[in-house]
């Protein structure tokens, strides 16, 4: 009886480690998602017109890149400032960024692409991964 208290005890004990360390290691919502990365900004496409990175480095001195985590946390760098926000894959397979004003800005993944629909500029930015 005593030896099967002690059993008892130690099989709850593993049993409750297991389900709090499971939880550490957890991915985020991202993991494993094409999206997650590095993005270099390589064209963009404005009044029907679409711009090359060479066309666009006489404006900027460095071309705006995009960098999305696993967590859905992201960064997009652009013209010298970080801008930090949230992405999360809707349920089209497109995705949205959204940061801590009422501004989201929506994008996809096309031909190894990132489509970047920057609707206030009326522009569609084109970011390829680094």
């Amino acid at each position: 009886m005593r030896r099967m208290k002690k059993f008892s005890i130690v099989a709850c004990i593993a049993l409750m480690m297991a389900v709090f360390l499971g939880g550490c290691g957890s991915a985020g919502p991202l993991a494993g998602d094409p999206a997650v990365g590095s993005w270099t900004m390589t064209s963009a496409e404005y009044a029907g017109l679409t711009l090359t990175a060479e066309d666009l480095s006489t404006a900027m001195e460095e071309m705006p890149t995009f960098t999305i985590n696993e967590d859905g946390s992201a960064v997009l760098s652009f013209d010298g400032e970080d801008g930090k926000g949230d992405v999360t894959k809707n349920e089209d397979g497109t995705y949205t960024l959204s940061d801590d004003t009422d501004e989201t800005i929506d994008f996809e993944l096309k031909d190894n692409t990132l489509r970047l629909n920057y609707t206030a500029m009326s522009m569609v930015m084109i970011f390829e991964q680094q």
